[in-house]
């Protein structure tokens, strides 16, 4: 059954694989964007359905500000809402006004929004992270299965340290903000959370220089071209695929099975080694030229061992299958090689 979807944030890595998901499968979309002319690749990209009226754009220039999303719902008939905008960049001025401020209030204004104003809608999903899951005092924790049933301790105090710490409470408050608000409130709605940890894949937004990619392909791509010169891990042993977490938010307001539903979100272990090694294999002149690190066993998995994601919840309710991590490098790296071509990179 097609949904009239309202999804913020529709200029990020993960949305724009969101909008070409839904639009396959025959959904609505209004996508909002910060100003006018962020708007102008989507459309592009989109064309048909821009012309058609399956893809609409709303300006919404601040999550955070009370009502921001009032008019947009009085306006539609959403069936659900995907709830993807929320800052994910270690580049900060203020913790509080950059990071916590943002994912907290962006979070709570929706529901309140949809619940006031959204009579017609059924389910909001939000995008959380594997950053409100872990337990970073806890280490590697070798042979640890983390499940949805976790949830990282840090506290509001916490996370003004530092801007990593910034971002692992911003995810964590947000989304325990959600959950409060659905509880307390009782809205005609339910409510899906997704927690995916680093998110790798091709890149289907705007690249325009490749020294401007976003924040999680940059890492990979600073290896594959040789300026990293010494490998160093995210911090975080679990990744998944972007058309993975596209596909589960997607399935995500599919399936009504989903309700009320926290789901982990994750392809498995990785390490940073095995980026090297990948290009080693299957680009060995580039990695040559380039001068690309070769992998030790510092920069593989600890000897005891780490911790690795039980995402059996995720595949019995949602149906989700996951992509490989060499699957996933392979298109990743084959990207980067025709976005270099097409922007004339050396």
């Amino acid at each position: 059954m097609p949904n009239n979807v309202l999804l913020t944030g529709g200029n990020g890595f993960i949305a724009v694989h969101i909008i070409s998901i839904l639009l396959e499968r025959g959904h609505t979309i209004t996508t909002t964007v910060r100003a006018e002319n962020k708007s102008t690749f989507l459309r592009h990209k989109f064309s048909t359905a821009t012309q058609n009226g399956q893809l609409k754009f709303a300006i919404i220039d601040d999550i955070t500000k009370p009502g921001t999303f009032d008019q947009l719902l009085k306006n539609n008939s959403f069936d659900t809402i995907l709830h993807t905008s929320s800052p994910f960049v270690f580049k900060i001025n203020d913790i509080t006004d950059d990071l916590l401020t943002p994912a907290i209030k962006g979070t709570t204004e929706i529901l309140k929004a949809a619940k006031i104003h959204g009579p017609t809608v059924k389910r909001v999903v939000i995008t959380s992270s594997f950053a409100s899951i872990v337990d970073r005092s806890k280490g590697n924790r070798p042979g640890y299965a983390y499940s949805e049933k976790d949830w990282n301790p840090i506290t509001y105090e916490q996370s003004q340290k530092d801007p990593v710490s910034g971002y692992y409470g911003s995810k964590k408050l947000a989304e325990k903000a959600a959950w409060d608000f659905v509880e307390a409130e009782k809205p005609h709605y339910d409510l899906v959370t997704l927690c995916p940890p680093m998110v790798y894949g091709p890149v289907t937004q705007e690249v325009t220089d490749m020294k401007k990619l976003n924040t999680s392909s940059a890492p990979f791509y600073e290896i594959f071209s040789g300026q990293t010169k010494e490998l160093a891990g995210p911090g975080v042993w679990l990744w998944v695929d972007v058309r993975d977490i596209a596909r589960a938010h997607v399935l995500a307001i599919e399936k009504p099975e989903a309700r009320n539903n926290r789901f982990l979100v994750s392809g498995g272990t990785f390490n940073i080694g095995q980026v090297a090694d990948f290009i080693w294999k299957h680009y060995p002149e580039r990695a040559q030229a380039k001068g690309v690190p070769k992998s030790t066993p510092a920069n593989s998995y600890p000897e005891e061992g780490t911790y690795y994601p039980d995402t059996s919840k995720s595949k019995t309710i949602l149906g989700l299958e996951y992509n490989s991590f060499e699957k996933m490098l392979k298109d990743q790296m084959d990207q980067f090689l025709a976005l270099e071509k097409q922007l004339g990179v050396e």
